[in-house]
């Protein structure tokens, strides 16, 4: 007779105290900047120390044997996260800035591939006033190394999707009219500040009509939305896990088209396969990937807290009413506008991260950010606070995490 498994006991609720005491984070701490470098649950991180030390038993079987089948293994459940049915067209690696990094070195490659010509100023990549700063620091590098161009489109927030849409359409239009030709655009599902949510599925769609490639910096993207890339289409796409999957630091997952596989490279050369662009990911040189096998315990555990659905609303939820709470206490207010799609009161704007305007005080006019970096520290120092202070349309905010 089969013998049965043990049923496992009811989740705590969402926000109780019990379900945070399954964390590894001190009770002190307010951690209101999950969306920096998330937080793994104790059970993922004991799943990763048995997964280093089942590694450790017999370190030449795992690399020489089981390596490639095991990565693929975890990769799986994210795969299918995607709308994927297969790890075909997607790979681990260590964080979303290293896959738009190995978009950006491959570009000459990928460009050539696509009938394009080579590279010059008037073939220019794209991004937006809102890019992450790391990224904004691998376009710069590529423009300067390669020869290629760079537009940066203002975007005030908030936007509507019809204002953006069409600010982006006059942008190519008024590139072209001048001989110029965008070849690539890099832009956010969810912007890191402020942390609003962008109409990814619209936005690709007229890159694509335009004939302009697309690489979407998703870092912040699974675990806060539903994801469908069938749906996107995008090129090039990029998510970390580790910020707000539950996977430990630092696991991402990048999904490169079928057509630029034989031409995307890791931006570390290591290992040399002709096609094997997968391998190449997954093999740079010997490193700890304990991380990447961690999947299938982090997605386990939110579906028995919960499940996806039931995360993303109680995690949006929170956000909307605790922005609201501190733009109170604060005498200030919530970034809100237009959501995707029909126009809303403006929560829709965001999921998990929220923004709530500093108070335009003479103090933090003048100290500006040596005074709000000082602030943050202080409040890490003596506060166990954690927030993410940045300036953005003149005024300085604080983004918080929902988690």
């Amino acid at each position: 007779m089969q013998q049965q498994q043990p049923t496992p006991a009811p989740a705590p609720a969402l926000g109780s105290a019990e379900l945070r005491r399954l964390f590894a984070l001190d009770p002190d701490y307010v951690a209101t900047n999950h969306g920096s470098f998330g937080a793994a649950p104790r059970a993922v991180m004991d799943a990763r120390q048995q997964k280093m030390y089942d590694i450790e038993a017999n370190p030449d079987y795992f690399m020489k044997i089981t390596y490639d089948a095991k990565l693929d293994e975890a990769l799986l459940p994210v795969a299918k996260l995607l709308g994927l049915e297969t790890v075909a067209d997607v790979v681990f690696t260590v964080n979303a800035t290293t896959g738009v990094n190995a978009v950006l070195r491959s570009l000459k490659q990928i460009l050539k591939a696509s009938g394009r010509p080579s590279p010059s100023s008037k073939q220019k990549i794209l991004c937006f006033s809102s890019v992450y700063g790391n990224v904004l620091n691998g376009i710069n590098y590529t423009t300067t190394n390669d020869g290629f161009g760079m537009i940066n489109v203002d975007i005030p927030m908030p936007i509507s999707e019809a204002d953006l849409l069409d600010r982006v359409n006059t942008v190519i239009e008024s590139e072209r009219a001048q001989g110029s030709d965008i070849v690539l655009a890099i832009y956010d599902m969810i912007s890191s500040v402020p942390g609003v949510i962008v109409p990814v599925e619209r936005l690709t769609a007229l890159f694509k009509s335009r004939g302009v490639l697309t690489c979407i910096d998703a870092a912040h993207a699974i675990g806060q939305v539903p994801i469908d890339l069938n749906v996107i289409q995008a090129d090039f796409f990029v998510s970390n896990l580790h910020k707000w999957l539950y996977v430990p630091r630092g696991c991402a997952v990048f999904y490169v088209a079928p057509r630029f596989q034989g031409v995307i490279h890791h931006p570390v050369i290591s290992e040399s396969k002709p096609m094997n662009w997968r391998r190449e990911f997954h093999w740079v040189g010997t490193t700890d990937v304990s991380a990447y096998l961690c999947t299938k315990a982090a997605l386990n555990f939110r579906a028995w807290i919960g499940g996806e659905a039931a995360i993303m609303d109680y995690t949006h939820r929170l956000a909307v009413r605790g922005g609201q709470i501190v733009a109170d206490i604060l005498g200030t207010r919530v970034l809100k506008g237009v959501g995707p799609g029909e126009e809303t009161d403006g929560d829709a704007f965001y999921a998990a991260m929220v923004n709530v305007l500093v108070p335009h005080t003479e103090t933090v006019k003048q100290g500006g950010d040596v005074f709000m970096g000082a602030l943050q520290a202080k409040m890490l120092k003596e506060d166990k606070v954690g927030v993410a202070p940045y300036k953005f349309g003149g005024v300085y905010w604080i983004r918080l995490s929902a988690q």
